[in-house]
């Protein structure tokens, strides 16, 4: 019998099995030659086959029969100073176990067995997309596992069950994360009010305007209080490349929620005659405005004063005329809204010393006086004709509130007051919370431990609201909610709709998946096919595409070993963040339409945009979204000719073939 049968036999023993399984195995060959060993008196390597029949019964019979065979196959046992049986009499021992460990692997009992499945915990992405859904929070903006410890990947992956370890630093910051949740998603206080902010140039202050502001906010050698009513941007960094908002620079956004800003602005200058101080914007490109969510705590001045950042919006403007731009966006409490002009040149600093360098034949900067170290800059930019993100007013108004309490408020509370909680309703809101936490019903006594420890904190003169919100963390924190418990034999309809979700969304069931396995629908082929058709279908399957090529293509290599100093220019204009849209891109495509796996190698097309194109030498292409684009060269079609692939798989000096393949 060959070591994959045997292998596959070992794989089905997981479960003991319920009834006997006839099996003819001689037994006279283990009272000659392996009791001595094996028996009463003794058990070498702790194995005893004296109580061992010709019937398998349970399923350490049937193990034990199998590494018995694994021994006589090897021949380890008997071992050599003992009594050696015939060859003949060991192939027909071999034979007789072959026989009965087949019988029992074929049997529907241990075809149920295979049902089983691991009890495996989420991993931090799938814990912080289930978490924001089940308490209507956005944990992009704010992350509650931005302090958990980097999960272990098995082949690739961090969704092994065997590889996630649930260590006491994981437990530590399980109970934060699930603090703060509770908090952020409790909202006693009346909903907010919407109002409107507005600052308009300039965005730059001095003197007693500029006490206790952020560096951002102070003039320099590289930002100036202009004469005209708009602020120029014309580097990348914070040195004349960024404005921030002047009315949330106290605090910041007063309350988390969707606030629409909306910008003045327009392109100027985008064509120029500067070739030699400008080599690092092409002549006549769109200015790209990007509009990022911004935390100052904890921040210091050599960062542009923020702690953290993200993006909200990108926009592309040709126009010299001002135009307004408008987005919805997120913020969470205490972010503040930035305008950066995010293709401009490096940096405003190499700028205008290029722009004085090379100032013959520029009669704009005759005036400047070379030896004034402190006011030459400023000369420079102010008479600059090259490409300028010109800002006149920025407006931001919000939280635009639909409902109020929220979505998470409600879950928690229901329309409970804090004055209104007592024993009993806190009991009710604690099993109605872990059932939508554990995405099925409650099992027997399963709250219990829960329910006794906020009662034991209301005996010690807790507050029920304090004894309430401590439980809903211990819920958070338990095995109903970090872990999938499938149970045993075929999945149940809870079980299946939870696997569904997480595959495809990297989150909990929504309320159509738990009304189906509530039914005891969703089971039906007809109906789960169309359920898979939906969730792919929703944007949150935008997680499964994003995550799955991370892990799969080690897209988190990039980040980590960067190009060295000599190709820097490669990572300009968001062509990090372009390499990895591509492949994603790409990913999606061939999943939504079903195509074939041969056609991550053979496609004859990818999905680029203006820079990609360029970085690849492909023909000119307009924008900066990506489209997909047929392209002859056999070598960039497909999966193998991504810049994403092709970088995740080389160091920041050398490519590796054998990686690639």
């Amino acid at each position: 019998m060959s070591f994959v049968s045997r292998l596959s036999i070992c794989l089905g023993s997981l479960l003991a099995l319920s009834a006997s399984l006839t099996a003819a195995i001689d037994t006279a060959f283990f009272e000659e030659y392996c009791i001595k060993c094996h028996g009463p008196e003794e058990q070498k390597g702790d194995l005893r086959f004296d109580g061992l029949t010709g019937t398998i019964t349970n399923v350490d019979e049937f193990d034990l029969w199998l590494n018995i065979m694994d021994q006589l196959e090897l021949g380890e046992m008997p071992p050599k100073k003992e009594s050696q049986p015939a060859s003949r009499a060991v192939l027909a021992m071999l034979d007789s176990i072959e026989s009965a460990v087949t019988q029992a692997e074929s049997s529907p009992l241990l075809a149920s067995a295979r049902e089983q499945t691991a009890l495996r915990r989420l991993n931090a992405f799938e814990y912080r997309q289930t978490l924001g859904d089940l308490l209507g929070l956005n944990t992009n903006a704010a992350d509650p596992t931005d302090q958990f410890p980097a999960e272990v990947k098995a082949h690739g992956f961090d969704n092994n069950a065997e590889a996630l370890v649930t260590s006491g630093l994981l437990l530590d910051q399980l109970l934060l994360a699930a603090e703060r949740a509770i908090d952020q998603a409790t909202q006693f206080e009346p909903a907010p009010e919407t109002r409107s902010y507005v600052q308009k140039s300039p965005f730059y202050f001095e003197g007693k305007d500029a006490t206790d502001l952020p560096k951002l906010f102070r003039i320099d050698r590289f930002r100036y209080i202009p004469e005209v009513p708009y602020t120029d941007l014309v580097g990348r960094h914070y040195r004349g490349g960024h404005i921030g908002f002047r009315p949330f620079v106290e605090a910041g956004a007063p309350a988390s929620g969707v606030y629409t800003i909306r910008i003045r602005a327009a392109a100027v200058d985008r064509s120029h005659s500067y070739h030699k101080a400008i080599d690092d914007f092409p002549n006549g490109d769109p200015l790209v405005m990007e509009v990022l969510a911004v935390n100052r705590e904890g921040s210091v001045e050599s960062t542009g004063n923020i702690s953290s950042q993200r993006s909200l919006a990108v926009v592309e403007l040709t126009d010299p005329e001002p135009q307004w731009f408008e987005w919805d966006v997120y913020l969470e409490r205490g972010e503040e809204p930035e305008v950066k002009f995010a293709n401009a040149t490096l940096a405003a600093k190499r700028l205008s010393r290029l722009l004085l360098v090379h100032r013959e034949g520029y009669p704009e900067f005759d005036h400047i006086d070379i030896e004034d170290n402190g006011g030459r800059s400023n000369e420079a930019l102010k008479v600059y004709r090259g490409p300028k993100l010109r800002i006149w007013e920025v407006q931001v108004a919000g939280p635009h509130v639909d409902t109020w309490p929220p979505k998470g408020h409600t879950l928690l509370y229901g329309d409970l007051q804090p004055s209104e909680l007592d024993r009993a309703n806190i009991t009710t809101r604690l099993r109605t919370f872990a059932r939508a936490a554990f995405r099925r019903p409650l099992r027997d006594a399963e709250l219990t431990p829960i329910e006794n420890l906020v009662t034991a904190k209301l005996d010690a003169g807790v507050s029920p609201l304090d004894a309430l919100q401590l439980g809903f963390q211990a819920i958070l924190c338990s095995p109903g909610f970090m872990y999938l418990d499938e149970g045993d034999g075929a999945l149940s309809d809870y079980a299946l709709a939870t696997r569904l979700s997480l595959f495809l969304w990297s989150s909990q069931p929504d309320a159509e998946l738990q009304k189906l396995a509530r039914d005891a629908k969703l089971r039906d082929p007809a109906i789960l096919q169309s359920q898979i058709e939906r969730l792919l279908d929703d944007p949150k399957s935008d997680r499964f595409v994003e995550n799955f090529v991370r892990l799969w293509l080690g897209l988190d290599n990039i980040g980590v070993m960067p190009p060295s100093p000599d190709f820097t220019a490669y990572y300009r204009d968001n062509l990090q963040t372009a390499m990895r849209q591509e492949s994603e891109a790409f990913f999606d495509h061939l999943l939504t339409q079903n195509l074939p796996p041969r056609e991550f190698i053979t496609a004859d097309y990818t999905f680029l945009n203006r820079e990609l194109a360029r970085h690849y030498g492909l023909p000119e292409i307009a924008g900066s979204n990506l489209r997909r684009v047929t392209v002859n060269d056999p070598t960039r079609g497909g999966l193998l000719g991504q810049g994403a692939f092709l970088t995740a798989s080389a160091n920041c000096v050398d490519t590796s073939p054998v990686i690639r393949g």
